[in-house]
């Protein structure tokens, strides 16, 4: 093969490598709808919850009004933003998007790990969480519909109430718990006869997983990445996560919206 020849196969195989690795890094940042269901035994009510985490706004790759759009699409009887919702003093104000989203019942968010690194304004955040009709839990619960949602504080940062858990599980009610960091299902009162379900994030899914390989997941994570984890008939859910840190990328990590229907 001549010299000329051989550079333009080389080249022309590098271009084609390289758009691939466009195409894969930009599909790997597009929003997937995750879709779950949990039975609970003798639970008169059937609920939606549309959940998020780690929108980190203001992101590049978030448009709000799509992103606004995508949820009240799914219906929600309830959504919660499950942590890292804002990393720094300044942009409280970003959670006025939350204001257009439609529910039947609640709007709930809890803190995440960043909220107390970034120095977030906490009362400046709560008031304006408040004004957008969200509900801010901070190792406190809430009864909707029959069913009863604790949000913990961050497990890395906070001092998350553990004990709530098993004092709410007395009361004979379906729980469940919103934890910012998986780590924290490690800590929780499990109890085979009382389970309870557990919806968490932080990890962002690796956030640069090419092709499933996971190369980190931040403090706080655990033993946890993604998706259903089961101990004791006791079940968690972990959220990849919408936004982005370090890196404004995602590779191989979809963004996620969990929907989860309790029947």
């Amino acid at each position: 093969m001549k010299r000329r020849n051989f550079l333009k196969k080389i080249i022309g195989v590098g271009g084609l490598l390289s758009f691939s690795g466009v195409v894969y890094g930009y599909h790997s940042n597009k929003i997937r709808i995750s879709r779950e269901k949990i039975i609970v035994s003798d639970f008169p009510e059937k609920l939606r919850i549309v959940a998020v985490s780690d929108l980190h706004l203001p992101s590049y790759w978030i448009d709000p009004e799509y992103f606004i759009q995508l949820v009240n699409s799914e219906n929600p009887d309830i959504f919660v933003l499950a942590g890292d919702t804002i990393d720094q003093r300044g942009n409280e104000h970003y959670a006025k998007i939350f204001k257009d989203i439609q529910v039947n019942f609640e709007k709930i968010a809890i803190l995440g790990n960043w909220e107390y690194q970034g120095l977030v304004n906490a009362v400046v955040f709560k008031k304006i969480l408040k004004e957008a009709g969200v509900q801010f839990l901070v190792n406190e619960y809430v009864e909707v519909a029959g069913l009863n949602i604790i949000g913990l504080d961050d497990f890395t940062q906070g001092a998350p109430d553990f004990p709530m858990i098993k004092e709410l599980l007395k009361t004979g009610k379906p729980l469940v718990v919103l934890s910012h960091c998986p780590q924290s299902f490690d800590f929780m009162p499990l109890q085979p006869e009382n389970p309870f379900f557990v919806i968490s994030g932080h990890t962002h899914g690796g956030q640069i997983a090419p092709f499933g390989l996971i190369l980190h997941t931040p403090i706080g994570s655990g033993e946890y990445v993604k998706g259903w984890y089961h101990h004791q008939h006791n079940s968690m859910y972990v959220m990849r996560g919408v936004g982005t840190t370090g890196i404004p990328l995602r590779i191989g990590a979809n963004p996620e919206i969990l929907v989860l229907d309790i029947n």
